[in-house]
């Protein structure tokens, strides 16, 4: 969505910033108040509810009416966030789209006259998003798979432009364009060091939680990946590699 943001190559990484810093105060926070209210941590482990945080609010509390208070406190913000998520996703694969990165790339791609917006890329996402939710229904090791590969997604695709930038800085650093925001001497050790953290997620999310491994406590994330790679792979080589031009870019003024 940085392409809608007026400055972005300043506000953006601004914002990403502040985010951090303030997120992770408000998380440090809201933890130690959680150490130092808590009771019984067996009780709340065995919890009937499956969720100890209710029993650890209603211990501290001791009352149901601010123990639902609590907890929706805390889920009204992942709430709203899944409406920003699927705001990035729809842009997400509306540029895709547009860079005739998609199957039916052309039909994607349209944003909406009337409402400005990539309507079709929207509904593409929803309609994603509906069909998997029925997969718990049949299997809850299958659903809990697809949110494994999420995560272990995200984190590759970060991996991947990160050890390309590192091996840009050794083979041909004067190549690479100098934005408003830069680490400086820093920007290296902090890109290994991201690398590093990024390859320890990639290793061992796809293991599986729990030992003795079974049908239904198996981590799927990983066969899963492997199915999505292979598909991608045959797209590549069936369409993608005849359209795929790479990213589409134009230049921004610096006050747009």
């Amino acid at each position: 969505m940085a392409e809608e943001v007026k400055n972005a190559s300043v506000v953006v990484p601004r914002s990403m910033i502040y985010g951090t810093l303030i997120n992770g105060t408000l998380a440090f926070s809201y933890l130690t108040a959680i150490l130092y209210c808590m009771g019984d941590y067996t009780e709340a482990v065995t919890s009937p509810t499956g969720y100890p945080i209710i029993t650890i609010a209603y211990q501290a509390t001791g009352s149901k009416a601010a123990t639902f208070v609590l907890m929706a406190m805390g889920i009204l913000p992942g709430w709203i966030a899944l409406f920003n998520g699927l705001a990035s996703v729809t842009r997400l694969t509306w540029a895709f789209a547009r860079d005739n990165g998609l199957p039916y790339s052309d039909f994607f791609a349209v944003v909406d006259p009337t409402y400005k917006i990539p309507l079709r890329a929207l509904f593409l996402v929803a309609s994603c998003i509906f069909a998997l939710s029925f997969i718990q229904i049949g299997s809850t090791a299958a659903f809990n798979a697809i949110l494994s590969l999420s995560t272990l997604g995200l984190y590759i695709s970060y991996l991947i432009p990160l050890v390309l930038l590192v091996l840009k800085r050794f083979t041909a650093p004067q190549d690479i364009p100098r934005g408003t925001f830069s680490l400086g001497k820093l920007g290296l050790p902090m890109n290994l060091l991201a690398i590093l953290f990024a390859t320890y997620f990639v290793i061992f999310l796809p293991f599986p939680a729990t030992v003795p491994v079974t049908a239904e406590n198996m981590n799927y994330a990983g066969p899963v990946l492997g199915v999505v790679i292979l598909f991608a792979c045959v797209d590549w080589i069936v369409r993608g590699r005849h359209k795929w031009e790479g990213p589409k870019m134009r230049s921004y003024a610096r006050n747009e």
